[in-house]
């Protein structure tokens, strides 16, 4: 069943629409990408740095025909609309409120079904503009559909006979993959290297955006102390507790070092419980480390 292709529902996801003539350079001047060559049709990631370079916030954009079409974390999307507004100043440059709707896609026949549908089918760095309200993302487990017309194409799919599954199937494909996510693994206490976005979310060769000089400084130097990992759990042993560790319980190795922190975990339909890691560079993969009452092994991402 994991195999199959199937959606799911997104209520995590909201969007936020951004207008006027400057939207490109305004994004270009706070945020970690380089947006101002950007074209209709193109999509990047980025994030919001405090000064000091940690992360604040995470998200994606699509470019439209009129503006930009952003979508983050829902929990977030308050925060991150007031932060944008708040230093337009002389932009010309209209926040908009943000807006439910987001559905992903997953499994070998996304493509074709998004096709089937009537959809655009985007290719790496680009993004499906099916409506002003409607974009589709290529994601590395499938299509990500954000916009407020989500919703009507999610029972479109469903119609077609596309299965629909639940939450925890996206969850189970994000850390397979190894995918950060905002208030699990980007959190404001980790720089934007540790959790491997200086390819995806931060063009290095762009400077004076807030953190800029700490991202530089890291990135020349390679100061980072632990980097984001997979952990591949064992079976519990001699009738020990099944149950898999919460979200920021400690590791520690097998001579009581601290090794780093659980930040997701899953029941896994193949590989078995896995979870995402920040863990100490001085820890190597193929360590066995403690979570809680459950030893895993650290891997290299995506597992």
């Amino acid at each position: 069943m994991y195999a199959l292709t199937c959606v799911v529902d997104r209520p995590d996801l909201a969007t936020i629409t951004l207008a006027g003539n400057d939207v490109l350079s305004y994004l270009h001047a706070v945020c970690t990408q380089h947006t101002l060559d950007l074209q209709p049709g193109d999509a990047t990631q980025a994030l919001l740095l405090s000064p000091k370079g940690k992360i604040e916030f995470a998200f994606r954009l699509a470019v439209l025909d009129k503006g930009v079409l952003l979508d983050t974390e829902a929990d977030a999307a308050p925060a991150l609309a007031e932060r944008l507004a708040r230093f337009v100043f002389r932009y010309d440059v209209a926040v908009g409120p943000p807006a439910a709707g987001a559905a992903s896609l997953l499994g070998p026949d996304a493509g074709a079904a998004l096709a089937a549908a009537g959809l655009p089918v985007p290719a790496a760095g680009r993004a499906g503009v099916a409506a002003p309200d409607l974009v589709v993302q290529r994601t590395p487990v499938g299509f990500d559909l954000v916009g407020p017309a989500a919703s009507a194409v999610l029972a479109t799919l469903e119609r077609a006979g596309v299965e629909r599954a639940g939450a925890e199937r996206w969850e189970q494909a994000r850390v397979e993959h190894g995918l950060p996510r905002a208030g699990r693994e980007l959190t404001d206490d980790v720089l934007a290297e540790e959790a491997g976005l200086l390819g995806s979310h931060v063009h290095l060769d762009k400077g004076c955006y807030p953190g800029q000089e700490t991202v530089a400084r890291v990135h020349n130097l390679g100061q980072v102390q632990r980097r984001l990992a997979g952990l591949l759990f064992q079976p519990p042993g001699n009738g020990g507790p099944a149950a898999l560790p919460a979200p920021r319980t400690d590791l520690v190795t097998d001579d009581g070092r601290r090794a780093g922190q659980l930040r997701s975990v899953v029941d896994h339909p193949r590989l078995g419980p896995i979870g995402l890691a920040y863990v100490r560079r001085v820890v190597d993969t193929g360590r066995l480390v403690r979570a809680g009452d459950r030893v895993a092994t650290v891997t290299d991402l995506p597992f």
